[in-house]
């Protein structure tokens, strides 16, 4: 052998020992995050919204918009049969006759959305298997609706078209049985996909875009990651293990962010808005809560009048929203213009601040039926609730929203305009990551060719609103030449005889005048006689007796006839000075009920015994009245 040979001899067998084991030995693959499949329909008489799909215990699929925390929130059939005259179940329902593992504790209804006050009985729970499209969830957590109501400032109740999917929590949801036996536990999606391994981590990544006719955006939503082309600002990390943990808003401002301002402010930027003329809020800021379960921007009615007195808008107090006024030549700048409203919230410390902004075109969305008789374009800032204060899916078209259940960090972020890169950039978040990135993109050139910049002149020469008047139109048919012919006409003297044709017809229109007033004169005084007196013939006036009129007799003590108001109620019977139940009708005290007004709406005293009105003009029609 000669000399080193023997080294030479092993060498070959380790390498090849090396490339064995290297090739046999388990490599960490990477675990890319899972789409959730959307419907292509849009729901929501206030929207409309995007809606993710999901199949529950092998039924149909239904829509729901993704949001919550712990359980699922879904429409029973049952729902359906309430006495609602607008179909509300369109996103889909579940067959609660088909329930097989339900669950003893009820939750109140009020945890069905933070942003509106819920009303009705306490809502059912019960285990099933929800299908993501990729994989069957077992034992997942859901709560029926099958009563409840939504109720707005006038205490009138609505349905919910649509019911909203957990996005998870920190870990199961266990419920006690007692007596010894083995709790029951209620699984979250994302935990169980990442238990399964099909994800990274309990994660989520969530956009829900915008259903906006002009501006439409496809929702995006992820288990175990996130898609980083929907984030094009900087992020404000959260601490806690909650959803609703509250986040600090800073404040709200108007801003034009390109070209001519359509506002009366002089300045680009008109901020101060949330806390302008309410003392109650102070620094740092106000806490809110992110809920995509809520439609709405549910804020004080201070802040919501502080950016209404810039638009042009008007106050509906019955649904404590506010609707554009689209004759209004600034309705159409603003909407489409470069404008928004921006959010500014606080971060980890207090010197750390991130602004969402939401363009007007976003906030251009429709009221439709059962909410109001016909559709109208509205401006989502809502005064009712209970006293949460809630960015609902009205912020959330422009916001990312993302939370990593193993790390307990929820992330908010600006979102991309329509603009945006064509495919997703989807990032796994890993069981230990504390933050994510944000993409490349540019958050303006998102926005280009959905919105249109306005000029000086453009903003200059906005004309007022078109008067409805027939003077008004009148005095404006003249051609392009009147004016000038008005000012520089003939001006040779007028002769003798057109003077005296003028005093001639001036005498006899005088005289022509006071005959008629005359004559009316003596009808006048002849009809009042006729009112007052009982024998007369009976008018619509008729104050008194108990002649026959169009609606029944005229009141008197004890009796109580059907009658109408304005506002096209009808009286209830029996009823009491300032209620519409109690001991019958005196004469010396009634009130009148509307159903438009919800109960009393003026004292008749003043009137007499009788309390009869003629027949009332036409009016709108009214909201449908659901049972709650």
């Amino acid at each position: 052998m000669t000399p080193g040979s023997g080294g030479r001899g092993l060498l070959l067998p380790l390498l090849t020992f090396g490339l064995v084991s290297l090739l046999l030995s388990p490599v960490a693959a990477v675990i890319y995050p899972r789409p959730q499949a959307w419907s292509t329909k849009t729901f929501g008489p206030d929207g409309p919204w995007n809606a993710v799909e999901v199949a529950i215990d092998s039924q149909a699929k239904i829509a729901l918009f993704p949001g919550r925390m712990w359980h699922t929130v879904v429409l029973t059939t049952d729902y359906c049969a309430l006495n609602a005259p607008v179909a509300h179940c369109e996103a889909g329902t579940y067959n609660a006759a088909r329930v097989t593992s339900s669950i003893g504790w009820r939750p109140p209804p009020q945890e069905l959305m933070a942003g509106i006050e819920v009303r009705g009985d306490s809502a059912g729970q019960f285990l099933g298997n929800v299908d993501v499209g990729f994989s069957t969830v077992r034992s997942a957590s859901f709560v029926m609706i099958d009563s409840q109501m939504l109720v707005y400032p006038d205490g009138q109740g609505y349905p919910a078209f649509a019911g909203c999917l957990s996005l998870g929590a920190p870990g199961n949801q266990t419920f006690s049985r007692g007596s010894g036996m083995p709790p029951i536990n209620g699984t979250m999606i994302p935990a169980e996909l990442a238990k399964g391994g099909l994800v990274s981590s309990a994660s989520v990544g969530m956009h829900i875009g915008s259903a906006a006719f002009s501006a439409k955006m496809a929702g995006s939503l992820y288990w175990g990651g996130y898609d980083r082309n929907r984030i094009v600002g900087d992020i404000l990390t959260i601490d806690g293990e909650e959803i609703s943990t509250p986040r600090l808003l800073k404040d709200i401002s108007i801003q034009v962010v390109k070209g001519s301002s359509p506002f009366n402010f002089t300045s680009n930027q008109q901020a101060g808005l949330l806390a302008n003329n309410n003392a109650s809020i102070t620094s740092p800021g106000l806490p809110v809560v992110v809920d995509a379960c809520s439609p709405y921007l549910t804020l004080p009615k201070s802040t919501c009048d502080s950016i209404a007195a810039y638009l042009p808008v008007t106050y509906v107090p019955s649904l404590g929203l506010y609707t554009w006024n689209t004759n209004d030549p600034k309705y159409a700048q603003i909407v489409n213009s470069p404008s928004v409203l921006s959010f500014t919230f606080i971060g980890q410390t207090n010197t750390q601040t991130i602004t969402i902004n939401v363009p007007f075109k976003h906030l251009n969305l429709t009221l439709a039926p059962p909410l109001v008789p016909s559709s109208i374009p509205y401006f989502p800032c809502f005064t009712g609730g209970t006293g949460t204060y809630v960015l609902g899916r009205a912020f959330l078209q422009d916001a990312f929203f993302g939370v990593n259940w193993d790390t307990r960090k929820s992330w908010l972020a600006q979102a991309p305009g329509p603009n945006i890169q064509i495919g997703s950039d989807a990032q796994p978040i890993n069981p230990t990551d504390v933050a994510i990135s944000k993409s490349a993109n540019d958050w303006l050139t998102s926005w280009d060719g959905f919105w249109t910049e306005l000029t000086p002149a453009q903003v200059s020469d906005t004309p007022p609103p078109a008067s409805s008047s027939s003077s008004s139109s009148n005095s404006n048919n003249n051609g392009p030449g009147d004016a000038q012919r008005q000012n520089t006409g003939n001006t040779e003297p007028m002769s003798v005889a057109s003077k005296a044709g003028i005093a001639v017809g001036a005498v006899a229109g005088f005289l022509l005048l006071l005959g008629a007033g005359i004559f009316l004169w003596r009808r006048a005084v002849k009809h009042r006689d006729d009112i007052t007196d009982p024998s007369g013939p009976g008018g619509v006036g008729y104050i008194g007796g108990s002649r026959e009129i169009p609606y029944g007799t005229a009141e008197v003590a004890g009796t109580i006839p059907q009658m109408k108001s304005y506002y096209g109620g009808e009286m209830v019977t029996p009823h009491t000075a300032g209620t519409t139940t109690g001991t019958p009708y005196s004469a010396d005290s009634a009130t009148m009920y509307s159903s438009e007004g919800g109960g009393t709406q003026g004292d008749m005293r003043q009137h007499g015994s009788a309390g009869w009105m003629p027949p009332p003009p036409p009016v709108p029609p009214q909201r449908p009245v659901y049972e709650m």
